[in-house]
């Protein structure tokens, strides 16, 4: 394989394109486009252009950093329990915003660790493989 999988782990956690390495994937906040603008490899594996692996890793988040704190502090008698519950609202709904982002390269990450074989540059390297 030309593009190893620490390589795609380092450019994807970087924000930038598994397959050449370009910074600029992201069309804005929350979209990816829909293909790499160097390379034309395809980012967006949803038809509605967000991934559904995102919201997996948020709630997961949301749920460490935010829900279980506040709960710990509510039971404490630190918190009231309206206030926990304002907090935790508040706090999950702005750490899924703005982690949104580095969640999209999360997934892009994850996806192409395991499939590093579909990266566009090592589909060549495999059908010559295939070829022999």
């Amino acid at each position: 394989m030309k593009i190893k999988r620490a390589d795609i782990l380092s450019r994807t956690l970087t924000g930038r394109c598994p397959n050449c390495g370009h910074f600029g994937i992201f069309k804005n906040w929350f979209r990816l486009h829909k293909s790499c603008p160097q390379c034309a490899m395809e980012l967006e594996k949803e038809e509605s252009g967000f991934y559904f692996g995102t919201t997996s890793i948020g709630y997961v988040l949301a749920i460490v950093l935010v829900i279980i704190p506040v709960c710990i502090l509510v039971v404490l008698n630190m918190l009231n329990v309206w206030l926990g519950v304002s907090i935790a609202i508040i706090g999950s709904t702005l750490l899924c915003t703005l982690l949104y982002p580095i969640m999209l390269c999360w997934v892009l990450m994850l996806y192409y660790t395991v499939q590093a074989d579909e990266l566009p540059q090592n589909l060549s390297d495999t059908a010559h493989d295939e070829a022999r």
